[in-house]
């Protein structure tokens, strides 16, 4: 489905739909498997490598952990048992009830709807750690702006955030214009910003690695670091469309 949405802007009612309503979700999330095969690793080791080397580093014990867009919990299992206490925020009210069956045995987790770009109702300078993954890749930009200058709030100082995101090339962003100019124009905008054109752009926003560290910096928001590749031989990563994982801390000072 995401395959054919290439001229679909990535706005706040797009992802609400789609998510909320027309997605099958047919393995909770683990159906993703692209990134692993275009890395030449098995799923589970892929997966088990984000884990290892992203999300359970960020986690110390009895940590409040915000998780933006939990989908049908794939990460989300991996963050309750590291974890004090879980915030979960999804646009997606379908996605929520999910996680809430899901999870129904795990206590100290909280839900909250939100509205695609900000974090009401979480608790200003209550969170340790934010994840969000295969999620900021479909956000534009407004609405990534808007979570950025929210992380800003609610993460507490020398709080930290661990997203992953697109990366299209940032001189092209200024083109995104040919999106709406048929075939040819999101295949030449394909081509220009990722270096691809036959192949789906996996409805990746029009976001890049430079764009997200000057979004940041405007939030209040220092940046730690920025890969597309980790492991003792950087085995693994998120090449498939170009995408960046972004290390952000609130600074303690």
């Amino acid at each position: 489905m995401l395959a054919a949405a290439g001229s679909m802007h990535n706005t706040r009612e797009a992802n609400l739909r789609v998510w909320n309503d027309e997605y099958p979700w047919p393995e909770d999330g683990d159906e993703w498997k692209g990134q692993a095969q275009l890395c030449g690793v098995p799923y589970l080791e892929w997966k088990a490598a984000v884990v290892e080397h992203l999300l359970a580093p960020a986690i110390v014990p009895g940590a409040t952990v915000l998780e933006i867009g939990p989908g049908h919990g794939r990460w989300t299992a991996e963050i309750l048992p590291r974890c004090g206490r879980a915030i979960l925020v999804d646009l997606s009210s379908n996605c929520l009830e999910h996680c809430r069956r899901r999870f129904s045995g795990f206590d100290r987790v909280e839900y909250h709807l939100g509205d695609g770009q900000s974090l009401l109702g979480v608790e200003t300078n209550g969170v340790d750690v934010a994840w969000s993954f295969d999620v900021f890749v479909h956000i534009e930009r407004v609405s990534f702006c808007g979570y950025l200058q929210e992380l800003g709030r609610v993460l507490r100082p020398g709080g930290s955030a661990v997203l992953h995101h697109a990366g299209r090339r940032h001189w092209a962003l200024g083109l995104s214009f040919l999106r709406d100019r048929g075939t040819r124009g999101r295949r030449l905008y394909q081509w220009l910003s990722m270096g691809r054109m036959h192949d789906d752009d996996g409805w990746r926003s029009d976001i890049s690695a430079g764009l997200v560290r000057s979004m940041a910096r405007h939030a209040g928001l220092r940046v730690i670091r920025q890969i597309r590749w980790w492991g003792s031989n950087r085995q693994h990563g998120v090449p498939r469309y170009g995408d960046w994982i972004s290390f952000l801390e609130r600074p303690a000072g």
